[in-house]
């Protein structure tokens, strides 16, 4: 299994789109290596956070965007479903609040397997 572990970037992107986090993906159901299935998920700690979730599809050309994705701090990894052709995905924080200053922990994770030969 394949996994890549990294932090959503602090501040917000309305801000300072320097803020965004950009994450690109291994080919779904494909590639050299024969990648099956990829999945992405969230998390949070010492509060919520919201987050602005673009993909891009290079098979349809364009962006699949969340402008407002809730990433609990009291909860579950939060999962965004990935599609055949999904390249790459940009991420940045919304602001959550008045209390929310853009600097809670939130990390994104990748996970694939190799398909069965």
């Amino acid at each position: 299994m394949a996994l890549v572990i990294g932090e959503v970037k602090p501040g917000f992107v309305a801000n300072d789109r320097g803020n965004g986090t950009l994450i690109p993906l291994p080919p779904q159901h494909g590639g050299a290596l024969g990648w099956d299935a990829v999945y992405l998920s969230f998390g949070s700690d010492f509060g919520d956070v919201l987050l602005r979730v673009a993909i891009y599809n290079t098979t349809a050309k364009k962006w699949r965007i969340t402008e407002k994705l809730p990433v609990p701090q009291l909860g579950d990894r939060v999962a965004v479903a990935i599609q055949d052709g999904d390249q790459k995905v940009s991420v940045g924080r919304v602001q959550n609040g008045a209390t929310d200053k853009g600097t809670w922990p939130c990390s994104y994770m990748i996970e694939t397997t190799l398909k069965a030969a």
